[in-house]
């Protein structure tokens, strides 16, 4: 190679290999085996994959849907009863527009679910995001101090984060005119857990109905619910007994805000006492 050759501007070199096939010393002068080219110069491509940084973790290739990040749909089925001199009909509008202006505000993802607002209570599902669960909770927590709200308490029964699938198409209320002769009449042989779960169930199946349910025929099925699927239909005095009943498995608005707001921070017992205490006696 001659002097001052620049390497770096060189497609490909020949690199000669000295080998002496005879038993004895290596001479400069013996055989030499030439070896193939051998590309110095890489790509492009291979360049930039060197310097691809920050990588990305394998959350973010999970959420990432194209080239934007998705968030993640969680569901949550909240009950709650309703104050006596409040405006049924205006409940499910007022709760229409609310998601409409956090749907515009946040540009999140899609909401979904459905609204019962029975004649004293109201369930009420949805599949969202995070930040659209925690907006709804606050207005609900603000309806119950606010003289205009029409609250008087509400609780949260599950939250399932990371849902795969949809059951509810699109988010919908409907007001049920269902008298019930005995609000207060469960049979309180079962646990608390056991209710929640059926009652959980029921509005799973009935996501399940109405996803099935033809788009010709969803309007009358909906406007029909406690005539075409009565079973999958919430009582209101499993809705009553859940209200009344303060059994943790349920959490309150207030909680549900402190458990995401309030920083989590664990006292370590080596954090209580320094140096660790010892035993200056053996065990027996």
């Amino acid at each position: 190679m001659a002097e001052g050759q620049d390497l770096s501007k060189m497609d490909a070199s020949e690199i000669d290999i000295a080998e002496d096939e005879s038993d004895g010393q290596k001479s400069p002068t013996s055989r030499r085996k030439k070896v193939k080219k051998v590309s110095i110069v890489k790509s492009k491509k291979q360049t930039d994959k060197r310097f691809d940084w920050p990588k990305k973790s394998y959350f973010e290739i999970l959420c990432q849907e194209g080239n934007e990040m998705k968030n993640l749909v969680h569901r949550v089925v909240i009950i709650g009863k309703l104050k006596e001199d409040a405006d049924r009909s205006e409940v499910g509008n007022y709760h229409e527009q609310l998601l409409k202006n956090l749907q515009n505000t946040n540009q999140t993802e899609p909401i979904t679910g459905l609204l019962l607002v029975y004649m004293k209570h109201l369930v009420h599902v949805m599949e969202c995001s995070a930040d659209a669960i925690m907006a709804v909770v606050r207005d609900m927590k603000e309806s119950k101090s606010s003289p205009k709200g029409f609250l008087e308490n509400s609780k949260i029964l599950v939250i399932s984060h990371d849902i795969q699938n949809r059951l509810y198409q699109q988010w919908s209320f409907r007001q049920l005119d269902i008298v019930a002769a005995r609000i207060e009449s469960i049979d309180s042989n079962e646990s608390t857990d056991k209710v929640v779960i059926d009652l959980v169930t029921q509005l799973l199946k009935l996501g399940n109905a109405l996803a099935k349910t033809p788009k010709l025929n969803l309007k009358n099925v909906m406007d029909s619910l406690h005539e075409k699927l009565p079973d999958l239909l919430p009582q209101q005095a499993v809705l009553h007994y859940l209200m009344e009943d303060e059994d943790p498995c349920m959490i309150t608005l207030e909680e549900y805000i402190n458990l995401e707001e309030q920083p989590f921070d664990v006292v370590l017992e080596s954090e209580l006492v320094w140096p660790l205490p010892t035993r200056l006696f053996p065990y027996k």
